[in-house]
């Protein structure tokens, strides 16, 4: 028989997720517990009973986005075209760590919360990568590391932007200079 959890348990555990979201999306990882435990109106330990680590804590407040972006980064590699499937998912991944502060932030660092995107964001990469060079659409020089990397900077330019429409310039700026049609060489010394 499953026991019914108590209404009071089930008001405050959604308290402290809706308090997380909003203090990770405007803090980042550095949110502090307390922080968040404040925002709710809940004490620590109540924020503790329900999450007992702050990863899970994180892990709790983010899954829905996470959820998201995932399905979306995995339709992406289904896509028949290899460089749609790297636009899109270079394009999703950099609007939603430009909305959600602990997304960009773990994305860029090894925290146990973002091991999981990780490894999806790599496999996912990896694949496309080789299908857009078979298909002559992205530069024979770049691999998925590369990707990875342009995305992490455009995390800085996600933070600076002043608006979406310049976010998405940059993020198709960056884009321009992957393909194949764009490769000029190694710069001048």
């Amino acid at each position: 028989m499953t026991r019914r959890r108590r209404e009071d348990s089930v008001r405050n555990e959604a308290q402290v997720l809706t308090a997380a979201r909003e203090t990770l999306d405007e803090r980042g990882l550095a949110a502090d517990v307390r922080e968040i435990a404040r925002r709710a109106g809940v004490g620590v330990a109540t924020v503790y009973r329900h999450f007992p680590t702050k990863d899970d804590l994180v892990q709790a407040a983010m899954r829905t986005d996470l959820d998201g972006w995932t399905e979306v980064t995995a339709r992406a590699v289904e896509d028949a075209d290899a460089w749609t499937g790297l636009r899109t998912i270079v394009e999703h991944t950099v609007a939603t760590m430009a909305r959600h502060r602990a997304i960009l932030d773990g994305l860029a660092s090894r925290t146990e919360a973002f091991a999981a995107c990780h490894t999806h964001l790599r496999d996912a990469l990896t694949g496309l990568v080789a299908r857009a060079h078979d298909q002559g659409t992205l530069r024979r020089d770049v691999d998925a590391g590369d990707i990875g990397l342009q995305i992490l900077a455009l995390s800085g330019v996600a933070q600076l932007a002043p608006d979406e429409k310049t976010l998405h310039r940059h993020v198709g700026l960056m884009l321009d200079g992957l393909r194949r049609h764009a490769a000029t060489g190694p710069p001048a010394p």
